[in-house]
């Protein structure tokens, strides 16, 4: 988790105007806002200033909302890195991290390693990195989200369907949990996930009217991804680069 710092953010509309008296210009100026002729996102200007005043009335802003933190600079538990060689992808999704290390969770070995940070960066500049905020699961996660769900049969038959608590159970082995907003706003990860299952299912239905109006979907070729204990670590992939 982020050190989170204390702001003070102001959204302000500014209309200058004639009156006869401040309550006449508050007043018009409520009027206009009423009748929409002044509009918050039209209209409306923010500004953001580090505040150091004390109190309980601050509201806590969801983690990366802005999208515009460098994964590469600062890591942050949920990131994943992914080193491509051949058919075979690797994939690291960042655990916890210390002022010196990132601890990560290895896809092909099935286990928790850690690295200097600097060693992680020079990863994340010569391999693709995703931020925890673009929306992707990683592809080991969906594929064992979607192997619980066929080996409990849940994937053929008109009966099936995404399960929702399974889906959360392995998002939470992998420290998947939601924050207020997105349990608020729907999960993203859960609902990324429930897609994934979604046409896996469409695509195990022998009835051909049940498959009518569906469209193949390119990108669903990343979902189901396999990975073997034997495969090579990240300092082998590295080392073939």
């Amino acid at each position: 988790m982020a050190i989170q710092r204390k702001f003070k953010v102001t959204t302000t509309i500014t209309q200058y105007m004639w009156a006869s008296s401040r309550d006449d210009a508050e007043k018009y100026q409520e009027e206009l806002i009423r009748k929409g002729k002044l509009d918050i996102f039209r209209d409306g200007e923010t500004d953001v200033k580090y505040c150091f005043a004390g109190g309980n009335n601050f509201v806590e802003a969801p983690e990366d909302i802005s999208q515009t933190r460098n994964p590469m600079e600062e890591p942050r538990r949920g990131d994943w890195l992914e080193i491509q060689h051949g058919d075979v992808k690797a994939c690291a999704l960042v655990r916890r991290l210390t002022r010196r290390k990132v601890y990560y969770f290895e896809a092909l070995s099935k286990t928790e390693r850690s690295v200097d940070r600097d060693r992680w960066q020079r990863w994340a500049e010569q391999h693709i990195i995703h931020p925890s905020y673009d929306g992707i699961v990683p592809p080991f996660i969906v594929d064992e989200v979607i192997q619980a769900h066929e080996d409990r049969g849940m994937l053929s038959g008109f009966s099936a369907t995404p399960d929702s608590s399974l889906i959360l159970e392995i998002l939470d082995k992998y420290g998947y949990v939601p924050d207020e907003y997105e349990v608020e706003n729907g999960y993203w990860a859960e609902m990324y996930i429930d897609r994934a299952l979604s046409e896996r299912i469409l695509a195990n239905q022998d009835d051909s009217a049940v498959r009518t109006g569906t469209h193949d979907d390119p990108e669903m070729g990343d979902f189901s991804i396999g990975f073997s204990e034997e495969l090579p670590t990240i300092d082998d992939f590295e080392s073939k680069f």
